[in-house]
């Protein structure tokens, strides 16, 4: 929990302003070449350039100003603050330059931007999550963070106080302050995902919504051949360890110009009873939809789709060439999102003392945050 930075605050604040501003001089110039101004004003053409100039160069300070305020506050914080600032502004300088009625509307309009300001400025300043999970995947073990300038949360019993407003299916198990610098995504030393298997010939109802149930045969409706787990458990040896898992993600253009070498510290099949199958999978990082690679790719060898040959091959291609070997049909299906668990996200025990910093090398604001960049930030959060 952060203080929130006042002079970020105060930019955002600025930015509505020269907002409402440049709308003034964009009138004022609209204003120089109409008809009712044109006699009245000498060189109306000239009023009509240089007001539009202003306008320009005012719009230009106006994103300047709120782009560095995105850098220290979030983002909903920073335009719920200029927003607030330009309704007020646009709505007085209209009354006092062009003689515009106070309507009832705006006064309405800027008490509620001016509550939802409170709100947010006064409780919760910003909310990241320790990684990103698509639609359909659950997770166990999510740490989320945020920022408050309150000093009346006890981490105690506010755990308790949050779960009477989630719904069921959310719960908040603990609550504790962080170093100043702490980021709940690249202080991580690693995650753990759990991939749920039901194994048996009949999908057991009482599972069926966080477990996979592998489908039969892609080209008939006989049931599938029982899962060779030895197989799989000589897939997962190969998979361990240091390596480019580019062929095992979705990455995009966008996502293939970061690094795709990650290391795979664990990947155990576990036998979770007569038919249920769990894969405990622990990592540093992992690429968009790394796990559900696998995953696909482990079933495909368990039921002899593919070759343990197949999957050595797929890491020494690594990033030399797209993902799929280039649309290629890859021999497996990716596994679907709803077997799959964030499980645990762990932190050294450093991250629990406000009273000492996480990166001492590095500059720090005021506040003890970092302001600039964080060594492996663009390695951690990918999957």
């Amino acid at each position: 929990m952060r203080s929130v930075h006042a002079s970020s605050a105060v930019c955002c604040a600025v930015a509505g302003l020269l907002g409402a501003a440049a709308a003034a001089f964009g009138k004022f110039g609209f204003a120089a070449c109409s008809s009712h101004f044109t006699g009245a004003l000498l060189g109306a053409k000239a009023c009509h350039v240089a007001a539009y100039c202003t306008m320009a160069v005012v719009n230009a300070a106006m994103t300047a100003l709120f782009v560095r305020s995105l850098r220290r506050l979030p983002s909903l914080q920073a335009t719920v603050l200029s927003t607030a600032a330009n309704m007020a502004a646009t709505g007085l300088l209209g009354h006092l330059l062009f003689a515009e009625a106070i309507s009832r509307q705006w006064a309405a309009g800027i008490a509620l931007v001016s509550a939802g300001l409170l709100l947010i400025c006064m409780r919760c300043l910003g909310v990241c999550a320790a990684g990103r999970t698509d639609a359909g995947v659950h997770a166990r073990g999510q740490v989320v963070q945020f920022f408050t300038n309150s000093s009346s949360i006890d981490p105690g019993k506010f755990p308790y106080k949050l779960n009477s407003l989630l719904p069921g299916d959310i719960r908040v198990f603990w609550m504790r302050q962080t170093a100043p610098d702490f980021n709940v995504t690249v202080s991580a030393l690693r995650k753990t995902y759990h991939y749920h298997l039901d194994t048996g010939a009949v999908a057991d109802p009482l599972r069926s919504r966080y477990c996979h149930h592998p489908p039969p045969s892609r080209y008939c409706h006989h049931p599938r051949r029982p899962l060779d787990l030895e197989a799989m458990r000589a897939g997962a040896a190969l998979l361990v360890g240091r390596h480019d898992f580019t062929q095992f993600s979705n990455n995009s253009p966008e996502r293939l110009r970061r690094n795709p070498v990650k290391t795979l510290e664990r990947l155990d099949l576990v036998e979770d009873g007569p038919a249920a199958v769990r894969l405990e999978v622990t990592g540093s990082g992992f690429l968009y939809k790394q796990v559900r690679h696998m995953t696909g790719a482990l079933l495909a060898l368990g039921e002899g789709r593919i070759a343990l040959q197949d999957i050595a091959s797929r890491l020494e291609v690594g990033n030399t060439q797209p993902p799929g070997a280039g649309g290629f049909w890859r021999g497996y299906n990716v596994a679907p999102a709803k077997g799959l668990q964030l499980f645990e996200v762990q932190y050294p025990p450093a991250v629990d003392d406000p009273s000492a910093l996480l990166y001492p090398d590095l500059p720090h604001d005021e506040f003890g945050r970092v302001t600039g960049y964080i060594p492996g930030a663009s390695s951690i959060d990918e999957d």
